[in-house]
């Protein structure tokens, strides 16, 4: 297979896992080459080897199994060394050390639901990773499943979008000219969900969450950048989906709490609630546009920057 975007790693015993992952990419439009593709004739080793060399990303499903297995740790280590690498965990294990901070997907309880937040995360991650250099994937849209629990929407509330190309992933409104919309701008959402930091340590900052992966932490690249000592390089993610904020840590050394419950893996955050990052609190809240930019003072429209701030 020419042009591969995937490389999948994993250990033998956990073949039927690889397969459901290896086919699940496929259909949101990825290239992936794991094993089962090796023809007759090949030479195992040396196949293996060029097909990981040649991936723009290495998928390495972690379990008891891959975690003692020399061939996925080394698969591991390579894809590490080239800046590949994007884990996931899918049976609870003590992955290898040297992995310990790498940021990996939690994935052990996933069926298989492509609309599943944790999996659109993880795919979102790996479509920046495989298409760095500008091209655009477009997969196959995933269904989400029915919320029997949602009520029917309020009168005058439009539901949000997560990951629309419409809206930016953080924002912060400023005063500054207005400048005539785009011909074929979209309106921006008559509601966003908001994340507003509590007096304390850093300067007041209003965050406007309207991607399904914003990233938190203490350093760029991170998209919303909190430069405080008990963050950490790579904190959390915040989405959106379902019109609900998803939190995930990603082993955090100062944790991530919702309500001061520390958590482990993907949590919603209710309106209202206090997320904590390390001693950073931030609270989630639901404005109109028009609010979000009276209460900072701003005159014109949303504006794309990252949040940054300092202690």
């Amino acid at each position: 297979m020419s042009g591969t975007d995937i490389f999948l790693s994993y250990a033998r015993h956990d073949r039927a896992t690889a397969r459901a992952f290896a086919e699940c990419l496929a259909e949101e439009g990825f290239k992936v080459w794991w094993d089962a593709s090796l023809h007759s004739g090949e030479t195992f080793d040396e196949v293996i080897e060029q097909r990981l060399r040649d991936a723009k990303a290495v998928v390495v499903l972690w379990s008891p199994r891959s975690v003692a297995s020399r061939w996925v740790r080394a698969e591991a280590t390579l894809a590490d060394r080239r800046n590949k690498l994007v884990p996931a965990i899918i049976e609870a294990c003590d992955r290898p050390i040297v992995f310990e901070l790498t940021h990996t997907a939690e994935l052990s309880d996933w069926q298989g639901d492509r609309s599943d937040p944790r999996w659109r995360i993880f795919v979102e991650d790996l479509m920046r990773l495989t298409h760095a250099d500008g091209a655009k994937l477009e997969p196959p849209p995933a269904q989400p499943k029915p919320n029997p629990s949602a009520g029917a929407e309020p009168a005058g509330r439009q539901p949000l979008r997560p990951g629309s190309e419409q809206v930016i992933s953080a924002d912060r409104f400023r005063r500054e000219p207005p400048k005539p919309p785009a011909a074929e701008e979209t309106p921006l959402p008559s509601e966003v969900h908001c994340l507003e930091l509590e007096e304390g340590e850093l300067p007041e900052a209003l965050i406007v969450v309207h991607s399904s992966s914003l990233k938190f932490g203490r350093t760029a690249p991170a998209d919303v950048v909190l430069s405080h000592r008990t963050i950490s390089r790579e904190h959390c993610i915040v989405g959106l989906a379902n019109d609900e904020l998803l939190v995930t840590d990603l082993n955090s050394t100062n944790g991530t709490y919702v309500d001061e419950e520390r958590i482990s893996r993907a949590t919603i955050l209710p309106v209202g609630s206090i997320l904590r990052l390390g001693q950073i609190p931030l609270r989630h809240s639901i404005l109109t546009s028009a609010e979000a930019l009276r209460r900072s003072g701003g005159q014109g429209g949303l504006r794309s920057e990252r949040v940054a701030a300092s202690n």
